[in-house]
């Protein structure tokens, strides 16, 4: 009986393991399409699916094209937003600040202009 217990336990760890293997390819997957441009960041942040709602935002940020690592930083900052916040836990406004600093940034705006911008809002 004991080792019945232990087999069902082994199949089920084994199992959430492929499962947490898989979302972790599809959130790359959405960063990859992202960072290409083939999917606009907006649609992402909109997503009320499981795969971009526990996206990071530096990972979100960095993937977004005209960002990187370092203007993820500078802009997160600018934005009072944590690294480590999830797009599922923004609210409606920080959802629409963040689309709009992209849209700043995707017509041509360099990012330290977009962060001095959003500051002196404030």
């Amino acid at each position: 009986m004991p080792n019945d217990q232990l087999r069902y336990s082994k199949q089920i760890s084994d199992q959430g393991r492929e499962r947490s293997v898989e979302v972790r390819r599809e959130r790359a997957a959405l960063k990859k399409r992202l960072k290409a441009g083939e999917i606009a960041p907006a649609d992402v942040l909109n997503d009320n699916g499981n795969v971009a709602a526990k996206i990071r935002l530096f990972a979100f940020l960095k993937s977004c094209p005209g960002v990187g690592a370092a203007g993820a930083r500078t802009l997160l900052r600018a934005l009072g937003l944590s690294e480590t916040k999830t797009i599922r836990s923004l609210g409606p406004v920080q959802k629409a600040r963040i689309v709009a600093t992209l849209d700043m940034i995707a017509n041509g705006v360099r990012v330290d202009r977009v962060a001095e911008i959003i500051m002196s809002e404030r």
